[in-house]
């Protein structure tokens, strides 16, 4: 296996434990049995990126995540769900190029450039949504329409501009 193969896998399995040790800390009750099945699935997505079973460990993340930790009512528990919107989102990233590729197959850069590019600019456009989110849930901000209106329109327009800047610039013939 390639070296950058084992850098992305190990990507992938630091990125999942983030996620479960997010979901642990946040977490009054967590569901042991559930962090024990996503461990042994990060183990297995790691040493096998292109099987159905990633699939399966992020939505296990996503349910144990709304299953044991309350909504958010605090600044750190909304940094938090960020965080492990962000370790989901790596999780997925380095899966899916890792298992674009064979195994001995080193990434090459430009493809890797590409990735990244693309994924930060998912990254970036989850901020704003999420603050929507955090200012939303705020007491002073319950049952105004008009800010609600706002806010989707505000994210209509960042969706728009994300999707311009990650097009790929290609020569028009």
């Amino acid at each position: 296996m390639s070296r950058s193969q084992l850098v992305l896998r190990g990507l992938l399995t630091v990125a999942s434990l983030t996620f479960l040790a997010l979901t642990l800390a946040w977490s009054p009750h967590p569901i042991v049995v559930l962090a024990i099945g996503i461990v042994a699935l990060t183990v297995y997505a790691a040493v096998e990126p292109d099987s159905g079973l990633v699939t399966v460990l992020l939505g296990a993340q996503a349910l144990h995540w709304a299953a044991a930790v309350p909504v958010p009512t605090t600044t750190g528990a909304w940094v938090a769900l960020l965080g492990a919107a962000w370790s989901g989102l790596v999780l997925h990233l380095t899966a899916s190029l890792a298992a674009s590729l064979p195994g001995p197959a080193p990434v090459p850069v430009p493809s890797l450039r590409r990735w990244a590019r693309r994924g930060a600019v998912v990254a970036a456009a989850t901020v704003p949504v999420w603050a929507v989110a955090l200012l939303a849930g705020q007491e002073s901000a319950r049952g105004q329409v008009s800010l609600t209106y706002a806010a989707i329109a505000a994210i209509a327009l960042l969706a728009f501009a994300a999707w311009l800047l990650s097009r790929e610039d290609r020569p028009r013939p």
